[in-house]
């Protein structure tokens, strides 16, 4: 884990879109999002130090399977909050 954490860190931090749905967050964007609950998003911040809407997709998905965390399936509804979210903030993310 310690290599993984160090190539994180070298790359660029850019942030990807953070959107809360039903008590579920949901990171990246309408066509590729990964959705966790808050307290495995939390998780992966501990183990990581960075939040996971930093993270790069692969980064963020190797530490979810090194902690055991399954996404969960984005509904249509996730979908239209991200696109809403797009919509209405179209810098962000």
């Amino acid at each position: 884990m310690r290599m993984m954490r160090r190539r994180m860190v070298r790359r660029a931090r850019r942030r990807r879109r953070r959107v809360i749905v039903g008590g579920m967050l949901l990171i990246g964007g309408a066509t590729s999002a990964i959705k966790m609950s808050q307290a495995d998003a939390q998780k992966v911040q501990q183990e990581t130090g960075m939040a996971p809407e930093e993270m790069e997709p692969e980064d963020l998905q190797a530490t979810m399977q090194d902690l055991g965390i399954q996404s969960q399936p984005v509904t249509a509804e996730d979908q239209q909050a991200i696109a809403a979210d797009e919509a209405a903030h179209p810098d962000a993310g």
